[in-house]
């Protein structure tokens, strides 16, 4: 992972967004994202309709296991004071950013000098060409837009710079760390529990490849929504799914891993696909079952 591959994976999550609105409800896919930080900045919990601009680019931060570089908070001016105390915070008018910079604006600027009042909005640089940026925004007219302007723009009141070349040596280092050998895959291989699952003795075993020693196959079921509940077979496996899932900061709903795979579960289960890079089913196949066992 390089620094410029780690800006490019912050930009793509942030584009894919694009369209979500308040008016279909679908940005609350982004404020459920924020709302499982943990702990929450200044300990407030976002709701449907507060602004939701800042919100967005700590969810973009959150959803990627970034919230180290991608300062999380609900207000401009807050994430602008985390920045200036990490020492990443760029105020030269002069400065042309890189995707994935935070861009903050001040639409009270009267033009004359350096624009230093407090910040309105906040969003995510995508792309520069020359002197032209285009920045994807969320709330930006009630939904998660772009907007294109020039550098020299008198609105912009700063940059934060999440020092994404930290982040990726980090994970560079989780994934290679120099005193353990590298693995080219995980130590748990998962593969689909049969369905229905034969009766003792009834079916040969399936011959599956032999391990290395110290790896290990694991049956389990794919799973989908309605499974689970007290009547189910498939409950303990609900509840395990559910426990990864809480593991790995999504929620599942208040009543936490309660072994039933409702709406819940699911809006957890497609935040941490989307977070994974994972296919946009909305099962937890072998794949699934796989990364969130061995993340």
């Amino acid at each position: 992972m390089t620094e410029n591959e780690l800006r490019a994976r912050v930009c793509a999550l942030a584009d894919r967004w694009v369209g979500k609105k308040e008016s279909n409800g679908t940005h609350r896919e982004i404020i459920d994202i924020y709302n499982s930080i943990v702990p929450l900045p200044r300990g407030y919990r976002m709701t449907d309709s507060d602004p939701w601009c800042a919100t967005f680019v700590s969810a973009v931060g959150q959803a990627l296991g970034l919230t180290n570089v991608i300062f999380p908070e609900c207000g401009c001016g807050p994430m602008i004071e985390l920045y200036k105390k990490a020492g990443r915070w760029m105020e030269d008018d002069g400065y042309l950013p890189s995707p994935g910079d935070v861009i903050f604006y001040d639409w009270q600027d009267s033009g004359q000098g350096d624009n230093r009042g407090a910040p309105d909005h906040v969003g995510l640089v995508l792309e520069v060409a020359g002197d032209l940026i285009t920045v994807i925004e969320g709330n930006c007219g009630n939904q998660v837009a772009t907007r294109t302007l020039f550098r020299d723009n008198r609105y912009i009141r700063g940059y934060g710079l999440p020092d994404y070349a930290a982040a990726a040596a980090a994970i560079n280092a989780h994934e290679d760390p120099e005193d353990e050998p590298a693995q080219e895959a995980p130590a748990v291989i998962v593969i689909p529990d049969p369905e229905p699952v034969p009766d003792p003795g009834t079916q040969e075993p399936a011959e599956l490849p032999a391990l290395p020693e110290g790896w290990c196959y694991v049956a389990l079921p794919i799973l989908a929504i309605g499974d689970g509940g007290e009547d189910s077979n498939r409950e303990e496996a609900v509840r395990a799914a559910q426990l990864l899932l809480k593991g790995r900061g999504f929620n599942v709903g208040w009543m936490g891993a309660d072994g039933d795979f409702g709406p819940k579960t699911e809006a957890a289960l497609g935040k941490y696909k989307v977070s994974r890079d994972l296919p946009r089913s909305q099962e937890i196949d072998a794949e699934t079952w796989q990364k969130l066992i061995c993340d």
